[in-house]
């Protein structure tokens, strides 16, 4: 019976410790190949041929925990004539083989009075969590425009599900944006369209919606809601105030997001840059750059490129970068007076970047790690981080400060996928 008892314990406990230990770390190569690598031993797994343009614009190629993968060319609306001339398809691996999928970018136009209606779509394809479904996220515009002059516009977001192979379309939901005019004659100015954010695993039980305009000098944000899912239902619950720059989330109660500067025509530090964890009602300020870096009269500003939470909610790794470099001029801001000491803070600052920092959740957060001269590419486990330093892989653990070194070369952090 205490054998049976201690067999039972044994394997109980390597259940619980599979989802730290199962991470999974793919490295994208030039010309197309994505290279699986171990994340405990960073031995060569297999290899997996994509598509070459996903070397250069490896924010279009999405990987979650199975091994599945999506690359997909980015469209957006307004509808360039190029996108309609050109057949897009979806790249799609299982797991086992490849395939192409039908993506409908679709544009029509119809004559209203003296006016000319256009109606666009183009929507976004992720992969699922579970590995059973992809999901496609669209806006659809129906524009009213006049001797090549925008009047007015109507959107729609809408979500829904498909098969692996893009078939048996089922609904998740959709967001009618009320009616818009385009007093610039541009309706991409001054009108939203719907901006999802899903996790990089995936949509499972959530995701995120934001809409925005992109405006003539910076985005503005109008609404978010977060989306989840309850018995093969959907709801949407609005989030006040609207998310600016989702840079991870856990589930609906912790979302990590950027504030980026307000600086436009020119101007790089106008307000200040903060990245705010929203955790279960409570707001958390993990970095504010002012406060960090004092950096009021000079037009520099220090911003956190990336983030992610940890496995156990207890802490936040993020990489900080700049506007400027150490060795060129920097100006002074528009409201700013030459400051010899802030002048020389900044300045030493920069020969750090880009840096990873790691910040406690706790109501005054504290930093735990500061490593130089580092890019954040995830957490492995609740006590260990996946870095790039001088172009290789390193694990650091974030409680004893130990290094796992690899001989793994990249080019950056964007090439390196650890599901």
């Amino acid at each position: 019976m205490r054998k049976l008892i201690s067999t039972v314990c044994v394997v109980l406990l390597s259940a619980v410790s599979l989802p730290a230990q199962g991470k999974r770390l793919w490295v994208l190569r030039a010309p197309g190949e994505m290279v699986e690598y171990d994340s405990a031993t960073f031995a060569t797994k297999q290899t997996v041929k994509v598509p070459p343009e996903a070397a250069t614009s490896p924010q279009n190629l999405s990987v979650n925990h199975l091994g599945q993968m999506l690359f997909a060319s980015p469209v957006s609306l307004p509808l360039a004539e190029g996108d309609l001339t050109v057949e897009r398809k979806v790249w799609f691996w299982d797991g086992h083989i490849a395939t192409t999928i039908a993506r409908e970018i679709s544009r029509s136009t119809a004559t209203t009075g003296s006016n000319l209606a256009i109606t666009e779509s183009a929507p976004v394809p992720f992969l699922s969590s579970d590995g059973t479904h992809l999901y496609w996220f669209s806006n659809q515009a129906r524009r009213l425009q006049r001797d090549g002059v925008d009047l007015s516009t109507k959107t729609t977001w809408s979500g829904w599900r498909t098969d692996l192979a893009g078939a048996g379309r089922a609904d998740v939901a959709s967001v009618s944006l009320p009616e818009c005019s385009c007093p610039t004659g541009g309706c991409e100015e001054s009108c939203p369209y719907g901006e999802v954010w899903v996790p990089d695993d995936g949509v499972g039980k959530f995701f995120l919606l934001t809409q925005f305009v992109s405006g003539r000098n910076q985005l503005v944000y109008k609404a978010s809601s977060l989306f989840e899912e309850s018995a093969g239902m959907w709801a949407a619950t609005a989030l006040d105030p609207p998310l600016r720059r989702v840079l991870d989330a856990a589930n609906g109660g912790a979302i990590l997001e950027a504030i980026p500067d307000t600086g436009c025509c020119g101007w790089a530090n106008q307000s200040d840059d903060q990245t705010l964890l929203r955790l279960h009602g409570k707001t958390l300020t993990i970095f504010d750059e002012l406060a960090a870096y004092k950096n009021p009269d000079y037009d520099v500003s220090f911003y956190t490129e990336n983030g992610k939470l940890s496995p156990d909610l207890g802490a936040v790794a993020f990489t900080i970068v700049a506007t400027a470099q150490a060795n060129k001029p920097i100006q002074l801001s528009e409201q700013g007076q030459a400051n010899p000491e802030e002048s020389q803070r900044i300045r030493k600052a920069l020969l750090d970047l880009p840096a990873v920092e790691v910040k406690s959740v706790e109501d005054a957060p504290r930093r735990i790690a500061f490593l130089p001269h580092a890019t954040l590419v995830g957490w492995i486990s609740e006590k260990e981080i996946l870095i790039v330093e001088g172009h290789l892989l390193v694990a650091y653990n974030v409680v004893s400060g130990a290094r796992r070194k690899s001989s793994i070369r990249v080019d950056d952090a964007a090439h390196v996928f650890l599901r």
